[in-house]
């Protein structure tokens, strides 16, 4: 019986009228081709997605973050969805009567008293060179729950104005520095004053200010009648005017101060470079962090541009990032720090300060203020050995910011800072006769967030993440798909080269076997 067997489709080609079948092995050939170079077109798309997928994302994400009327990262930049803190200690003078004879003052830290902050930026409008301006303000509440006292709380302190108007003394005439000392007296102006917190913060009645407001030269005019560490800063338009770069044009300009108060330089120091406003105001930077990269911020109140360079990785919510800080020098004299020269105003008659101390009194209508870190952290130990009562501990006192790097949006910040009083020996003068020559620390404080609203950390995640898991997993499935086709490509011509071989082989095996058999019948002997 004959075995029928189906016939095997075959598929054609036309050629000219005539239809001529493609034969099994042609077949083949084009199958095998077709899977190859589908694998390596895999394998080339997987390589272009792991080179240039982030890059694109990046560019997506940048764009989301200029700054656009009605955007969500306008309204988030116009008004933060942050609960800001502002914690304030001040130091307690507990010997006012030795220290008036030349003793140790020994100070007892009060606080903290803390002040929720709302923060918001009054928009005046954009400008047609890709910028924005605006007045940040800042309204701060008084938060009992989490003081360890009330506004009401009494401390003693130096009379700042009193000690302002003696400095201005210090090179005067000894008759000039008598009638002054007289003047004091009629005023009723001691050497410490007894004040609520209040009161030493958002500012109290006092006659020397009166009496400065219209004794002072028109450059040097004193903007409020009342003297307070804060008076003026709460809900005002104080801080100034700013005009920034909106990252239209590339997300490196992104938040960077284009000018301040219509300037874009100060004329406090010796030099361009130091007198440049750069940076941002602290609350943008541009997108792209890495650990080389060098932030600016500018406050009017520093009277400079701060840098910030990176410290160590955090993670904060679950979310990786990096910690800037200020350089450990960057109040160090110019002997230990080159960069700092032009800071120093000997020409004017200012201390240099010293190594942790930053002299603002050029800024400050030459009251002797300097700045530094909370309990002269970094500071020079000829500082701390003039007093008693503080003691510097980085984890308690060090400025810091923690950011998401893609971003650069800040996800905890402490914003630490002491302000002091550069006490001058002055003779004549009966309220400072025996006062010695010092730093005197008067209060410091911290400003930021510890952590930001779940919904923005949950983008933060989801920017952090999601790019770099999306590229992985669309990289990864292009070259396991393409190395699986080529795999596939490579058996089906390993097998076919074997099909050959074994079948070339065998056909040999049979002639010869035939020719094997018929000598053999050949030889044999009849029977």
């Amino acid at each position: 019986m004959k075995k029928e067997y189906a016939a095997v489709p075959t598929m054609r080609k036309h050629i000219g009228n005539r239809d001529t079948p493609l034969s099994v092995p042609t077949l083949w050939i084009i199958l095998t081709g077709v899977m190859a170079v589908s694998a390596v077109l895999l394998i080339i798309m997987g390589i272009l997605v792991t080179m240039f997928f982030s890059r694109m994302v990046d560019s997506f994400i940048y764009k989301q973050l200029q700054l656009r009327e009605g955007t969500e990262t306008y309204e988030m930049w116009k008004k933060p969805p942050v609960e800001p803190r502002m914690s304030v200690y001040l130091f307690n003078l507990t010997n006012p009567r030795e220290f008036s004879r030349g003793e140790k003052p020994k100070f007892r830290e009060i606080g903290p008293y803390v002040y929720n902050e709302r923060w918001e930026k009054i928009v005046i409008g954009f400008n047609d060179n890709g910028t924005v301006t605006y007045h940040p303000t800042k309204q701060f509440f008084f938060n009992e729950a989490l003081s360890t006292g009330s506004e009401d709380d009494i401390i003693q302190t130096l009379n700042i104005p009193l000690m302002s108007a003696v400095a201005q003394m210090k090179y005067a005439a000894s008759f000039t520095r008598l009638a002054t000392g007289s003047l004091f007296g009629v005023l009723n102006q001691e050497t410490f004053v007894q004040k609520t917190i209040k009161e030493l913060l958002w500012g109290y009645e006092d006659s020397l200010m009166k009496l400065a407001k219209d004794m002072m030269p028109p450059d040097r005019v004193l903007p409020h009648n009342k003297f307070g560490f804060f008076v003026g800063k709460n809900e005002s338009l104080e801080t100034g005017e700013f005009t920034v770069f909106t990252g239209q044009d590339s997300p490196k300009t992104y938040g960077i101060i284009d000018n301040w108060n219509g300037i874009n330089r100060m004329d406090f120091w010796k030099t361009e470079e130091c007198n440049s406003i750069k940076g941002t105001d602290g609350t943008a930077f541009p997108p792209g962090l890495t650990p080389e990269t060098v932030l600016h911020l500018y406050q009017p109140d520093l009277c400079r541009s701060l840098p910030l360079v990176y410290k160590k990785d955090v993670v904060r919510s679950g979310v990786e990032g990096f910690r800037f800080t200020p350089p450990i020098n960057v109040f160090d004299t110019r002997e230990q720090n080159p960069d700092n020269d032009c800071y120093c105003m000997v020409d004017e008659g200012q201390s240099c300060g010293r190594q942790g101390l930053f002299n603002i009194s050029a800024c400050k209508f030459g009251a002797p203020m300097a700045i530094s870190w909370p309990h002269f952290l970094h500071g020079d130990p000829t500082l701390l050995e003039a007093l008693e009562g503080l003691n510097p501990n980085p984890n308690l006192h060090e400025f810091y910011i923690d950011f998401q790097p893609k971003l650069s949006i800040a996800m905890a910040a402490k914003a630490r800072l002491q302000i002091n009083f550069m006490i001058s020996k002055v003779e004549d003068i009966k309220q400072v006769a025996g006062i010695p020559e010092m730093v005197y620390p008067l209060f410091w404080f911290e400003s930021g967030i510890d952590v930001l609203p779940e919904p923005v950390v949950e983008k933060l995640r989801m920017v952090a993440t999601l790019p770099e898991t999306a590229r992985a997993g669309i990289s990864y499935s292009m070259f396991g798909l393409g190395g699986i086709l080529l795999l596939v490509v490579a058996l089906m011509i390993w097998k076919k080269m074997r099909s050959k071989a074994y079948g070339s082989g065998g056909r040999d095996a049979d002639v010869e076997f035939e020719k094997r058999a018929d000598t053999v019948s050949a030889k044999a002997p009849r029977l």
